[in-house]
Order: C-alpha cells, then sequence, then structure tokens
C-alpha cells in the first residue's frame, strides 16, 4: 500500500474516502496460473483415489480391480508431476522477483512430487511384478508365497495416496492464501 499524501486531509473528513492506495501485484496472471494448476492437481488427485475405489466396489475380482486402479494411477502421475513441476517453478521465479508469500509452497509441491514417485515408480511395477509371478505360478496372488508382501506394498500405496491428497491440497491452499493480499 502506498499513502496518498494529498487526500490525507480529505480522508479525515470523509471517511469513505481512501487514505491509502492499493498496489496491484504484476504477477496476478503467474499467481492465477499457479492457482488453477493446484487446484486441477488437488481435483484430479481426489477424484483418481474415487476411481480406484470405485473400480474395487464395482468389479467382483480384486486382483482386476486393482490393476485397472493401479493403471489409471501410473498413468495420471504423469500429468500430476508436470504440473506440479510447473508449480514449484513458476513459483521459485516469482520468489527471486520478490513475492515471498510462495515460499509456503515449496515444501508441499515437492513431497508431493516424491510421493508421486514413490508410489507409480517403484511400488506399483513391483506390486504389477509380483501379480505376474503368481499368475505364471497359475494362482492370484492372494493365493502365493508373496501375498504378505504384496499386502504391505498394497499398503503403503494407500498410504501414500493419502499422503498426496494431503500435499496436493495443502499446495492449493498456501496458493489461494498467497495470492490474497
Amino acid at each position: 500500500m502506498k499513502l496518498i499524501s494529498a487526500f490525507c486531509c480529505s480522508a479525515l473528513i470523509n471517511p469513505f474516502y481512501p487514505m491509502v492506495e492499493v498496489l496491484k501485484s504484476p504477477y496476478l496472471r503467474s499467481l492465477r496460473l499457479l492457482n488453477l494448476l493446484a487446484y486441477l492437481v488437488a481435483g484430479g488427485i481426489i477424484a483418481q483415489a474415487l476411481g480406484g475405489l470405485s473400480a474395487y466396489l464395482v468389479m467382483e475380482d480384486p486382483q482386476v480391480a486393482g490393476m485397472i486402479a493401479h493403471l489409471l494411477m501410473q498413468h495420471l502421475s504423469y500429468y500430476f508431476l508436470g504440473c506440479t513441476f510447473v508449480i514449484l517453478s513458476v513459483s521459485n521465479l516469482l520468489i527471486k522477483r520478490g513475492i515471498s508469500r510462495l515460499k509456503a509452497v515449496r515444501l508441499p509441491s515437492l513431497m508431493l512430487m516424491v510421493f508421486i514417485t514413490i508410489t507409480n515408480f517403484l511400488l506399483i511395477p513391483r506390486m504389477d511384478y509380483l501379480r505376474e509371478t503368481a499368475l505364471q505360478d497359475g494362482m492370484p496372488v492372494m493365493f502365493s508365497p508373496f501375498a504378505s508382501y504384496f499386502v504391505i506394498l498394497n499398503s503403503l500405496t494407500l498410504l501414500l495416496l493419502g499422503a498426496q491428497i494431503f500435499s496436493s491440497a495443502l499446495m492449493a491452499w498456501r496458493l489461494g492464501e498467497a495470492q490474497s493480499p
């Protein structure tokens, strides 16, 4: 805010007359783009979780439902990583240009990128390998010797999906907070 010195006396007489001039940020469009991307990522991750849950509820075979849910997660992970990388890059650029409120976005976006990477590039391919190994032996994965290991990996995947939802919502909330004056 910048003080308007010529109008201070008239503002004392008329309380509805502003004494300060509100300066607009020159990076308003960039902040709106960051907000849009953050809301799309948060909504997309929630929709991904609901899509995976609906696959389990609609299908009778839990192994096929898990395969479809994991395929959905893997294909959407590229978009989420790309959007999160753009959010992190543009927010770092705007931080260097003087908008220090965006420093609060760094940690949730980094956490989201790590959670997505661990889930979709480490855990799910390992679970797919365990499924294929069990199917080559002629049994579903729940009756194979790797069933307990598979349950641990599946539990970690669900835990990291919850962490993805939390960190994407936190990132969207902090970006919405950073845009307000």
